[in-house]
């Protein structure tokens, strides 16, 4: 019985994880798309933080949740069986979960849209913030629930 209990708050820490790692990469992809360059950065009394940006900060989030849902369920089934609890892992994962979306936008537009490249490199340090968040609710304790000789 105690190990269906620990089953379950497992699965209920991946949960917690993924929807941290949602609202970690969402409000990162707010800030930097709203804060672009150093000189507008020293200045938040002016670069307009108010509701506006927790709305897109929310909606960024649920979009990013939306987006990385399928390729998040199989990165955390890869780590929880391969006990994968080193950060940088799910830090690279992250980036490369945040750059699917942007390059599939990227190759639609055909090279139309100006910025591409810089949505691309924000979409991957929040993706990468995203793993890291995870890590830190989740990633440190994968696999704990499997038995030692598996």
């Amino acid at each position: 019985m105690d190990r269906y209990i620990g089953f379950i708050i497992r699965l209920c820490a991946i949960t917690a994880g993924f929807i941290a790692a949602a609202i970690v990469a969402g409000t990162s992809l707010a800030l930097l798309t709203r804060i672009v360059t150093i000189q507008e950065a020293g200045q938040i009394s002016d670069a307009g933080f108010g509701a506006g940006l927790a709305v897109a900060a929310f909606a960024l989030a649920s979009l990013t949740g939306y987006v990385a849902f399928i390729p998040s369920v199989v990165i955390i089934l890869y780590s929880e069986f391969a006990r994968r609890r080193d950060w940088l892992f799910y830090a690279l994962c992250g980036g490369a979960i945040a750059a699917v979306a942007p390059l599939i936008m990227i190759l639609i537009d055909s090279g139309t849209r100006t910025g591409g490249s810089q949505f691309f490199f924000m979409s991957i340090a929040a993706g990468m913030l995203g793993g890291i968040a995870y890590w830190m609710v989740a990633g440190r304790k994968a696999g704990n629930w499997l038995p030692k000789q598996f």
